[in-house]
């Protein structure tokens, strides 16, 4: 909790004009705070944060969120990138922060190490950075299950309202597209509350939205083994150029795809040269080839992609 302000209704507000007084906010960091008290409480209470949680929350600038988790009692990890905003919250939870509860990182979040043993993740990033930043949790999240350590439970953001409707691909076919196909692998989106420009401050021009993600393994519920990092190669080529048919997109190479166990330039090529001259063999809807790209759902792009990994085995 803040040790300059007591609890009550005006605490997130007293913690933004704390901050204000000493920043020249930053348009370039997306410095916009949340001083909306019922916000910050929902996504608390959607993260299902507890006293043995640890969690990890991006941006913490005026310490408000930051607030709200040590309140309850878990332990925060928070890192900040603005000099300013971390000795403001070196002032206003140094209680926390000498008794261990709070561990407070300056630096750009994209490029520290996380720790190993967070167990959420509950934050209102900079809008220009979500995209990374999911990148990251993903792979962080991956990198647990490899070691066999602590994942994730949930994660909790304040997204851009349009980023969050492509994150979670809620118009169909219209926001179907790589951002929300690889999400889907390694979790269930949910869309919360919609956050107007006025419960901030200062106001920027575009509403937001509050994203809940959830864990699960798509692969194992459908049973289906395959290479991640191949799916992810092969839906972000296809949609480069989204307006191509898919056939057309599979000729190209998709870039990087070297980095990819057991895959390179020439077998790929190789790989979509089989698969097209019998594309009805593959297990999807007739004509598969000619759609394009946001035609096909999350676990046809899986079928797809196990396709071309068999074929490529095969030749070795």
């Amino acid at each position: 909790m803040s040790d300059l302000v007591p609890d009550g209704g005006e605490v997130v507000s007293e913690l933004v004009d704390l901050l204000l007084d000493r920043i020249r906010v930053d348009k370039e960091l997306g410095q916009h705070f949340l001083i909306d008290e019922n916000i910050i409480q929902k996504a608390v209470e959607l993260s299902g944060v507890g006293e043995d949680s640890h969690v990890l929350e991006v941006g913490p600038g005026p310490g408000t969120l930051t607030h709200f988790l040590l309140a309850i009692g878990a332990r925060v990890t928070a890192i900040e990138i603005d000099e300013i905003a971390v000795k403001h919250l070196h002032r206003v939870h140094s209680l926390a922060i000498e008794s261990g509860q709070l561990c407070l990182i300056e630096g750009d979040a994209l490029q520290v190490s996380w720790p190993q043993d967070i167990s959420h993740v509950v934050s209102n990033p900079p809008y220009q950075i979500s995209s990374p930043l999911l990148t990251k949790i993903d792979h962080w999240q991956n990198d647990a299950k490899r070691r066999g350590g602590k994942q994730l439970q949930s994660v909790v953001l304040l997204l851009q309202d349009e980023f969050a409707s492509r994150l979670a691909m809620e118009f169909g076919l219209a926001s179907r597209g790589p951002l929300g196909i690889n999400t889907a692998l390694n979790w269930v989106c949910s869309l919360e509350l919609k956050v107007p420009p006025h419960s901030f401050s200062p106001h920027p021009e575009v509403h937001s939205r509050l994203v809940t993600l959830k864990p699960h393994d798509l692969m194992a519920e459908l049973e289906i083994e395959v290479e991640p990092r191949l799916v992810k190669r092969i839906v972000d080529h296809a949609f480069a150029e989204r307006r191509k048919k898919i056939r057309n997109r599979l000729k190209g190479i998709p870039r990087k795809i070297e980095r990819v166990p057991n895959w390179n330039r020439k077998r790929w090529t190789q790989a979509v040269d089989v698969l097209l001259s019998d594309a009805d063999a593959v297990d999807l809807e007739l004509g598969w080839e000619d759609f394009r790209p946001e035609d096909l759902e999350v676990n046809e792009w899986l079928i797809l992609a196990q396709k071309l990994e068999h074929i490529n085995n095969e030749t070795d």
